[in-house]
Protein backbone atom coordinates (compact mmCIF):
# COMPACT_ATOMS: atom_id res chain seq x y z
CA UNK A 1 0.00 0.00 0.00
CA UNK A 2 1.30 3.49 -0.84
CA UNK A 3 2.05 5.99 2.07
CA UNK A 4 -0.67 8.13 1.14
CA UNK A 5 -2.77 5.47 1.28
CA UNK A 6 -1.99 4.15 4.27
CA UNK A 7 -2.23 7.07 6.14
CA UNK A 8 -5.55 8.13 4.99
CA UNK A 9 -6.44 4.48 6.27
CA UNK A 10 -4.78 5.38 9.52
CA UNK A 11 -6.33 8.59 9.72
CA UNK A 12 -9.76 6.80 9.02
CA UNK A 13 -9.52 4.03 11.75
CA UNK A 14 -8.15 6.81 14.23
CA UNK A 15 -11.30 9.03 13.41
CA UNK A 16 -14.09 6.79 13.25
CA UNK A 17 -13.10 5.71 16.78
CA UNK A 18 -12.48 8.73 18.34
CA UNK A 19 -16.14 9.54 17.06
CA UNK A 20 -17.27 6.35 18.52
CA UNK A 21 -16.25 7.53 21.99
CA UNK A 22 -18.98 9.05 24.40
CA UNK A 23 -18.26 12.61 25.52
CA UNK A 24 -17.43 12.24 28.64
CA UNK A 25 -14.04 10.50 28.14
CA UNK A 26 -13.04 14.08 26.68
CA UNK A 27 -15.05 16.34 29.40
CA UNK A 28 -12.83 19.31 29.78
CA UNK A 29 -13.43 22.40 32.28
CA UNK A 30 -14.58 24.74 30.18
CA UNK A 31 -14.66 27.51 33.22
CA UNK A 32 -11.62 26.95 35.19
CA UNK A 33 -9.07 25.73 32.08
CA UNK A 34 -7.11 28.75 30.99
CA UNK A 35 -8.49 31.30 28.38
CA UNK A 36 -5.99 32.95 26.08
CA UNK A 37 -5.60 36.32 24.39
CA UNK A 38 -2.94 36.79 21.90
CA UNK A 39 -0.87 39.54 21.30
CA UNK A 40 1.54 40.31 18.17
CA UNK A 41 5.12 40.37 19.22
CA UNK A 42 6.08 43.34 17.45
CA UNK A 43 9.58 43.67 18.87
CA UNK A 44 11.90 41.33 19.93
CA UNK A 45 15.78 40.21 19.69
CA UNK A 46 16.35 37.26 16.93
CA UNK A 47 17.33 34.46 18.16
CA UNK A 48 18.88 31.43 16.42
CA UNK A 49 16.65 28.81 14.64
CA UNK A 50 16.06 25.47 16.36
CA UNK A 51 15.37 22.02 15.77
CA UNK A 52 12.58 20.39 17.28
CA UNK A 53 10.13 17.13 17.05
CA UNK A 54 6.46 17.33 17.39
CA UNK A 55 3.88 14.25 17.77
CA UNK A 56 0.34 15.46 18.17
CA UNK A 57 -3.18 13.18 17.15
CA UNK A 58 -2.89 14.24 13.68
CA UNK A 59 1.08 14.79 12.70
CA UNK A 60 4.24 13.53 13.58
CA UNK A 61 7.36 15.93 12.05
CA UNK A 62 10.83 17.66 12.58
CA UNK A 63 11.27 21.27 11.81
CA UNK A 64 13.36 24.39 12.88
CA UNK A 65 11.19 26.69 14.49
CA UNK A 66 12.30 30.68 15.18
CA UNK A 67 11.11 34.27 15.67
CA UNK A 68 7.94 34.47 17.59
CA UNK A 69 4.96 35.42 16.68
CA UNK A 70 2.35 35.74 19.32
CA UNK A 71 2.58 36.35 23.08
CA UNK A 72 -0.73 35.10 24.82
CA UNK A 73 -1.65 35.95 28.42
CA UNK A 74 -4.42 33.93 30.70
CA UNK A 75 -7.65 35.99 30.19
CA UNK A 76 -10.44 36.53 32.14
CA UNK A 77 -13.86 36.10 29.79
CA UNK A 78 -17.18 37.70 31.19
CA UNK A 79 -15.31 38.08 35.04
CA UNK A 80 -14.00 34.52 35.61
CA UNK A 81 -11.64 34.08 38.19
CA UNK A 82 -8.20 33.30 36.89
CA UNK A 83 -7.45 29.66 37.86
CA UNK A 84 -4.03 29.76 37.09
CA UNK A 85 -2.24 33.62 36.77
CA UNK A 86 1.25 32.03 35.60
CA UNK A 87 0.23 30.22 32.46
CA UNK A 88 1.49 32.54 29.82
CA UNK A 89 2.06 30.72 26.06
CA UNK A 90 3.82 32.18 23.93
CA UNK A 91 3.30 31.22 19.93
CA UNK A 92 6.25 30.33 16.86
CA UNK A 93 5.97 29.39 13.53
CA UNK A 94 5.84 26.15 12.73
CA UNK A 95 4.24 24.92 9.99
CA UNK A 96 3.62 21.62 8.13
CA UNK A 97 1.26 20.13 5.80
CA UNK A 98 -1.69 17.55 6.64
CA UNK A 99 -2.80 15.38 4.24
CA UNK A 100 -5.98 14.91 4.16
CA UNK A 101 -7.97 17.73 5.84
CA UNK A 102 -10.24 16.74 8.43
CA UNK A 103 -13.32 17.58 10.11
CA UNK A 104 -12.71 17.44 13.36
CA UNK A 105 -16.18 17.47 15.73
CA UNK A 106 -15.08 19.71 19.01
CA UNK A 107 -17.00 21.43 21.82
CA UNK A 108 -16.45 24.68 24.11
CA UNK A 109 -18.09 27.75 25.52
CA UNK A 110 -19.54 28.96 22.60
CA UNK A 111 -21.03 25.17 21.95
CA UNK A 112 -20.28 22.15 19.53
CA UNK A 113 -18.46 23.11 16.28
CA UNK A 114 -17.46 21.30 13.28
CA UNK A 115 -14.08 22.07 12.08
CA UNK A 116 -12.04 22.12 8.51
CA UNK A 117 -8.56 21.79 9.43
CA UNK A 118 -5.84 22.02 7.12
CA UNK A 119 -2.34 21.96 8.01
CA UNK A 120 -0.35 23.17 11.16
CA UNK A 121 0.58 26.70 11.79
CA UNK A 122 2.18 27.09 14.79
CA UNK A 123 3.81 25.86 18.60
CA UNK A 124 2.35 27.26 21.48
CA UNK A 125 5.46 26.91 24.25
CA UNK A 126 4.98 27.72 27.84
CA UNK A 127 6.26 30.77 28.97
CA UNK A 128 7.11 32.46 32.42
CA UNK A 129 6.63 36.62 32.14
CA UNK A 130 9.45 37.88 34.34
CA UNK A 131 6.99 40.25 36.27
CA UNK A 132 6.27 39.91 40.40
CA UNK A 133 5.98 37.04 41.83
CA UNK A 134 4.72 34.39 38.68
CA UNK A 135 6.75 31.26 38.04
CA UNK A 136 7.31 29.15 35.32
CA UNK A 137 4.23 27.36 34.44
CA UNK A 138 5.01 23.59 34.54
CA UNK A 139 2.02 22.16 34.46
CA UNK A 140 0.86 23.98 31.08
CA UNK A 141 0.47 22.08 27.89
CA UNK A 142 2.47 22.54 24.67
CA UNK A 143 0.35 23.41 21.79
CA UNK A 144 0.72 22.58 18.12
CA UNK A 145 -1.77 24.56 16.47
CA UNK A 146 -3.36 24.17 12.81
CA UNK A 147 -5.47 26.34 10.61
CA UNK A 148 -9.18 25.74 10.96
CA UNK A 149 -12.79 27.34 9.46
CA UNK A 150 -15.88 26.43 10.56
CA UNK A 151 -18.85 28.78 11.89
CA UNK A 152 -19.04 31.86 13.38
CA UNK A 153 -19.82 32.46 17.04
CA UNK A 154 -20.86 36.33 16.53
CA UNK A 155 -21.22 37.23 20.27
CA UNK A 156 -19.75 39.91 21.96
CA UNK A 157 -17.37 39.01 25.94
CA UNK A 158 -15.84 40.83 28.10
CA UNK A 159 -11.84 39.96 28.26
CA UNK A 160 -9.86 41.44 30.84
CA UNK A 161 -5.52 40.18 31.37
CA UNK A 162 -2.74 41.77 32.39
CA UNK A 163 -2.99 44.56 29.25
CA UNK A 164 -5.97 45.80 29.93
CA UNK A 165 -10.33 44.99 29.60
CA UNK A 166 -12.36 44.84 26.29
CA UNK A 167 -15.32 44.23 24.65
CA UNK A 168 -14.46 42.31 22.02
CA UNK A 169 -16.78 40.49 19.02
CA UNK A 170 -15.82 36.94 18.68
CA UNK A 171 -16.42 36.09 14.85
CA UNK A 172 -14.58 32.78 13.16
CA UNK A 173 -12.07 30.10 14.17
CA UNK A 174 -8.92 30.45 12.88
CA UNK A 175 -6.92 27.91 14.96
CA UNK A 176 -7.60 24.55 16.48
CA UNK A 177 -4.78 23.53 18.75
CA UNK A 178 -3.73 19.68 19.75
CA UNK A 179 -1.92 19.25 23.19
CA UNK A 180 2.11 18.20 21.55
CA UNK A 181 4.60 16.06 22.88
CA UNK A 182 8.01 18.43 22.14
CA UNK A 183 11.61 16.99 21.62
CA UNK A 184 13.97 19.70 21.34
CA UNK A 185 17.95 20.26 23.18
CA UNK A 186 16.29 20.75 26.64
CA UNK A 187 15.15 17.82 26.50
CA UNK A 188 11.52 16.05 26.42
CA UNK A 189 8.38 17.67 26.95
CA UNK A 190 5.43 15.49 27.28
CA UNK A 191 1.57 15.83 27.47
CA UNK A 192 0.29 17.23 30.96
CA UNK A 193 -3.13 17.42 30.23
CA UNK A 194 -4.64 15.36 27.05
CA UNK A 195 -8.07 16.41 27.02
CA UNK A 196 -7.06 19.99 27.09
CA UNK A 197 -7.17 21.63 23.59
CA UNK A 198 -7.78 25.13 22.18
CA UNK A 199 -9.88 26.52 19.87
CA UNK A 200 -8.49 29.86 18.62
CA UNK A 201 -10.79 32.78 17.14
CA UNK A 202 -10.83 35.72 15.46
CA UNK A 203 -11.62 38.94 17.82
CA UNK A 204 -12.29 42.39 16.68
CA UNK A 205 -12.77 45.16 19.15
CA UNK A 206 -10.86 48.21 20.60
CA UNK A 207 -7.06 48.09 20.60
CA UNK A 208 -3.98 49.10 22.34
CA UNK A 209 -2.59 52.29 21.26
CA UNK A 210 0.57 51.84 23.07
CA UNK A 211 3.06 49.62 22.98
CA UNK A 212 4.24 47.58 26.29
CA UNK A 213 7.51 45.60 26.87
CA UNK A 214 8.39 43.05 29.64
CA UNK A 215 10.32 40.17 29.69
CA UNK A 216 9.85 36.72 29.64
CA UNK A 217 11.27 32.90 29.60
CA UNK A 218 10.72 29.88 28.19
CA UNK A 219 12.76 26.67 26.51
CA UNK A 220 13.48 28.75 23.75
CA UNK A 221 14.74 32.32 24.99
CA UNK A 222 15.11 35.00 27.64
CA UNK A 223 13.92 37.61 25.99
CA UNK A 224 11.86 41.45 26.03
CA UNK A 225 8.97 41.07 24.00
CA UNK A 226 6.93 44.37 22.63
CA UNK A 227 3.48 43.35 21.83
CA UNK A 228 0.79 45.59 20.42
CA UNK A 229 -2.72 44.74 18.93
CA UNK A 230 -4.67 41.86 19.96
CA UNK A 231 -5.32 38.60 17.27
CA UNK A 232 -7.48 35.91 18.91
CA UNK A 233 -9.37 34.46 21.55
CA UNK A 234 -8.00 30.63 22.47
CA UNK A 235 -10.33 28.81 24.73
CA UNK A 236 -10.28 25.67 26.04
CA UNK A 237 -11.95 23.19 23.77
CA UNK A 238 -12.81 19.04 23.50
CA UNK A 239 -11.79 17.21 20.64
CA UNK A 240 -15.17 14.63 20.28
CA UNK A 241 -13.75 13.47 17.11
CA UNK A 242 -11.96 13.75 13.45
CA UNK A 243 -12.51 12.01 10.29
CA UNK A 244 -10.31 12.74 7.20
CA UNK A 245 -12.14 15.09 3.81
CA UNK A 246 -11.85 12.61 1.19
CA UNK A 247 -11.83 13.74 -3.06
Amino acid sequence: MGGKSLRLAVLATFGFALLAQPAQAQRVDFEKETHFRCYTISNQTPQPARTVTLQDQFLEATLSIDEPKWFCPPTSKNGLSLEEPEEHLTAYDAPWPLEPDLSVSTEDQFGPRTLRVIGARELFVPTQKLVGDLGFPDRLNHYWCDEAYGPKVGQTVTLDDQFGADNVRVERPRRFCNPVEKVSEPGRFRIIERAVHLTCYEIFGPQKTVAQTFGVLNQFEQDAFTITSHQLLCVPSAKLGFTPILG
